[in-house]
This record gives structure tokens, C-alpha cells and sequence, in this order.
């Protein structure tokens, strides 16, 4: 009874652990804002934000019953320090861990400051809730540092074989102006 008990809490807590490494869930950058009929809550993940990939998640509830709504259209706008660097995507149900989520991924370019904007969208009516995020930069890749020193050691490892088993003759060196000592 024991070891089915114990089981069960390892597959709940498992269970539990895949739903947040599902697309969904992350690291809360806005909790219940308010936006006209609606409250909006949003994560990001990873955390700390790296260059490269970047899950977006939203999720919208009703701000007087507190039901979860899928209706609306929410597009995501990722600003870069830079007035010219903006990634734009349309939030989708794909892959969520609940069908009231919304996703996107974005692909960060560079490190920086980032400004994420969360425009929703019902018909004629729409607002926007933005919130800041610093992305750092992208780990150093130790399977390339790897890589590198192996292919540097083949290289001389190469060179040595090559170069260094070979005889060489050895050079005479001849003395012009001065007679040899044992030649008296």
C-alpha cells in the first residue's frame, strides 16, 4: 500500500513538473492587468531570458466573473533597444498546456533590453499592456570550445608525425680561416 502510495506522489509531482515544462507557465511578468472587460496575466520563459528562444504565454479572463476567454486576438510585439529591431507574431492555442492559453515563440536576436507588448484585440475594441525584459547573452557553447581544442591537437598531432619522424642530416660545418687543432 505504501509503494503505491508513493508512486502516485512521484507521478503527481512528475505530472506536475511536465505541465510547466509544457508550452504554458514560466516566469509571471504581468498578473491580472487590467484591460477594458478583461484581465490579462503573462509569462515568459526561460528564466533569465537568453539570446535565442523566447516562450511567450498569455492567458485572459474576464475581470467580473474571472472566466478564461479565447476570443479575442493577441498579438505580441518584442522591441529591441534599437527603434528599428521589432519582431511581431499572433498569439496561438498551439501547444498549450490549457486550451485558455495563448503561445508564441520569438527567436532574440542580441542581448539587451527588450520591451514585450501584448495588444489584444475584440472586434473594433483593443488595448495593450507591455512589460520590460533584459535578455542576457547566450551561454558559451562548450561543445565547440571542444571541438576546437580536438581539432587543434589533430593538427599538431599531423604535424609532429609528419615533420618530426623524419632524419635529418646532419649539417657540416666548415672552417675556412682557422686550421683544425689536431692538424699541426
Amino acid at each position: 500500500m505504501r509503494i503505491r502510495a508513493l508512486f502516485l506522489f512521484l507521478a503527481l509531482l512528475l505530472g506536475s513538473r511536465l505541465v510547466v515544462w509544457a508550452h504554458g507557465g514560466g516566469t509571471p511578468r504581468l498578473v491580472n492587468e487590467p484591460l477594458g472587460p478583461y484581465w490579462l496575466s503573462a509569462w515568459t520563459y526561460p528564466d533569465p531570458p537568453k539570446v535565442g528562444e523566447l516562450h511567450v504565454t498569455a492567458a485572459l479572463a474576464r475581470s467580473d466573473t474571472g472566466e478564461p476567454v479565447v476570443e479575442p486576438t493577441i498579438t505580441v510585439y518584442a522591441r529591441g533597444s534599437s527603434r528599428h529591431d521589432v519582431l511581431e507574431a499572433v498569439m496561438s492555442h498551439d501547444d498549450a498546456a490549457t486550451p485558455y492559453f495563448y503561445n508564441v515563440d520569438f527567436d532574440v536576436p542580441y542581448a539587451g533590453e527588450w520591451t514585450i507588448e501584448l495588444v489584444v484585440r475584440e472586434g473594433s475594441w483593443e488595448e495593450m499592456a507591455s512589460f520590460p525584459l533584459v535578455v542576457e547573452p547566450a551561454p558559451i557553447n562548450t561543445n565547440l570550445i571542444r571541438l576546437a581544442a580536438f581539432v587543434t591537437l589533430a593538427f599538431l598531432f599531423i604535424g609532429w608525425w609528419f615533420w618530426g619522424r623524419k632524419p635529418r642530416r646532419k649539417r657540416v660545418r666548415k672552417r675556412i680561416f682557422m686550421p683544425r687543432p689536431d692538424e699541426d
